[in-house]
């Protein structure tokens, strides 16, 4: 997956969205957007699984999740934010992804 930053620009009130959206910009300068499904923890480490969202359809794609380490970062009025950064090493990112489809079994149970 290429590089991507977050667009501080774009928030989910912007785009008419009630579920927690975020924008991030490809190194080619591609905006992408993603629905944050879920949040969960591994080694001490906050991690959230993201999937595509097609804002033309207003529908989530169907291509798969992604999942990100979430870190706190200041944000531009000196609150606390989160920054969303793609795992990059495979074998990590197998385990989480075997984690968050656990947790999102788990979730689905106790429905």
């Amino acid at each position: 997956m290429s590089e991507m930053n977050q667009d501080p620009n774009l928030n989910e009130e912007e785009l008419g969205m009630d579920d927690d959206l975020i924008v991030f910009e490809t190194e080619d300068g591609e905006e992408v957007t993603f629905v944050i499904e879920d949040y969960f923890f591994y080694n001490g480490d906050e991690y959230a699984v993201l999937t595509e969202y097609d804002t033309e359809k207003d529908e989530v794609k169907d291509e798969g999740s992604i999942v990100c380490r979430v870190d706190a970062v200041e944000g531009e009025n000196g609150e606390e934010d989160e920054e969303f950064v793609p795992v990059e090493d495979d074998e990590l990112a197998e385990k989480l992804i075997e984690i968050a489809n656990a947790q999102l079994a788990e979730d689905e149970e106790e429905e």
